[in-house]
């Protein structure tokens, strides 16, 4: 079925390269034959034409199932139509839906390097009115990097109605974790998460902890953007030190028609193959530079950027979290 599958695309996508080159091939044997005048029987070259007709497309379909003979424009076209589309089963079934009310806009887009992966955000209320916001990293790909995920996000949905800060909550977390990894002895003690976790008041007050790369905060009022430095604890049983003294949450504030951009490594290490060039700079040129009225179309076009940048070979997750107040 795959086999099937396989040669039906080879033909559907490659087929004007199928055409150019077979019939090249037909007209030099014409134009050939018109002159030839070795002794080898025609009927002998006429075989071996053929050999060599079958060498070259059984090469151009070797190519073709290696990613080699696409051309750079139709894979960006794929990868941007799956991304449009939401073609992301971990972000259509578990990943919260964007939210709206009176203090804040929270909107996030997750574009994962399988359908499963171990990028991942969240973000709810308490009973209290604060808003939690997550966003993480598990290490990896596929299933389990999606099932550790999925775990830190229970915890996450569970423990922000018993204690008030991010540190506590992440102590909390690492204590499951360790638990529940002494409990199953087969889970593996090298998997690990990124994690950032903050809480908000309606005024704007935010706390946060947890390792994670650098937020990045648009203060509306002056037009320009910061950078907001993380420090904490990897989620994990083996990452961090034991002599590493416990930090309390840290704190920033953010401001009427201020933005805050959350986002995972995976978005500013996608690299361009051709240039050997990460995302990087590109990333807070752009955070910088978008019109920022309309968050939605914000991320859009951020994505879109980051996908024509690797020229439609994404190699990682990556996740953005972006928080408008009101």
């Amino acid at each position: 079925m795959r086999s099937s599958t396989t040669i039906k695309h080879y033909f559907k996508d490659a087929w004007p390269v199928l055409i150019v080159l077979n019939l090249s091939i037909l007209g030099s044997l014409g134009i050939g034959l018109k002159f030839y005048t070795l002794p080898i029987r025609v009927p002998i070259v006429l075989i071996l034409v053929c050999c060599f007709t079958l060498f070259i497309n059984f090469s151009a379909f070797v190519l073709f199932i290696t990613e080699k003979i696409l051309p750079r424009e139709q894979e960006f076209g794929k990868i941007i139509k799956r991304f449009r589309r939401g073609d992301s089963r971990m972000q259509n079934y578990v990943l919260p839906l964007d939210y709206v009310d009176e203090n804040y806009e929270i909107r996030g887009r997750c574009m994962t390097y399988n359908p499963i992966g171990g990028d991942f955000y969240n973000f709810l209320k308490d009973k209290e009115g604060n808003y939690w916001m997550g966003i993480g990293d598990t290490s990896g790909h596929g299933y389990v990097a999606g099932l550790f995920s999925l775990m830190i996000m229970n915890q996450m949905g569970h423990l922000v109605h018993k204690f008030e800060t991010p540190h506590e909550i992440i102590d909390q977390i690492l204590e499951h974790l360790e638990e529940r990894t002494n409990t199953y002895p087969h889970i593996h003690r090298s998997l690990y998460a990124t994690f950032l976790l903050m809480k908000a008041d309606s005024k704007g007050n935010f706390l946060h902890s947890g390792i994670h790369p650098s937020l990045v905060l648009y203060k509306s009022k002056e037009d320009k953007t910061y950078v907001v430095s993380t420090d904490g604890k990897f989620l994990s049983t083996v990452m961090n030190s034991p002599l590493k003294k416990p930090k309390p949450s840290q704190s920033f504030k953010m401001d009427r028609d201020d933005i805050l951009f959350c986002f995972t490594d995976g978005l500013f290490e996608q690299k361009n193959r051709s240039i050997g060039g990460y995302y990087g700079e590109n990333l807070y040129k752009f955070l910088e530079t978008a019109p920022k009225k309309n968050i939605r179309k914000l991320i859009d076009d951020l994505f879109s950027d980051v996908v024509k940048h690797t020229g439609g070979r994404i190699q990682d997750d990556m996740s953005l979290l972006v928080i408008r107040k009101f």
